[in-house]
């Protein structure tokens, strides 16, 4: 692939639930994001204390996540996966091993594995590229 943006464009295409997505390094910083209509608002403070939520990913479900000035309740977490939930909208957000791919989506649990499926396909083929 040519570009970051090119797993951005990829991850689209694994659900249309997905709305808005990024993929962010482990400090934070952000490697690609989407735009336009569909533009990952997330501040440069926020994707920090996020990507810090992976050190003790077991005390996220109590706390909760924030993402685009929203608050997400966190109902499960898994070994590098974390999902978030409000109302018809929610995230999935993955680690590999120096990045954290992030998928913004809208509608009903029924569509969040597919999310999720996208989520966990990139974040597995930046690990074997070894990022």
């Amino acid at each position: 692939m040519s570009g970051w943006n090119d797993y951005i464009n990829l991850l689209f295409g694994k659900s249309a639930a997905i709305k808005r997505a990024a993929i962010i390094g482990d400090d934070g910083s952000v490697w690609a994001r989407s735009g336009d209509a569909n533009a990952f608002r997330a501040s440069d403070a926020e994707l920090k204390k996020f990507a810090a939520l992976f050190n003790d990913i077991n005390s996220v479900p109590g706390t909760g996540a924030d993402l685009e000035d929203v608050h997400y309740i966190v109902p499960r977490v898994e070994e590098k996966l974390i999902f978030g939930k409000k109302e018809q909208t929610g995230f999935f957000a993955a680690k590999t091993n120096k990045a954290i791919v992030i998928a913004m989506y809208e509608g009903d649990n029924a569509q969040s594995s597919s999310v999720r499926g996208g989520v966990e396909y990139i974040a597995q083929y930046l690990a074997s590229l070894g990022y």
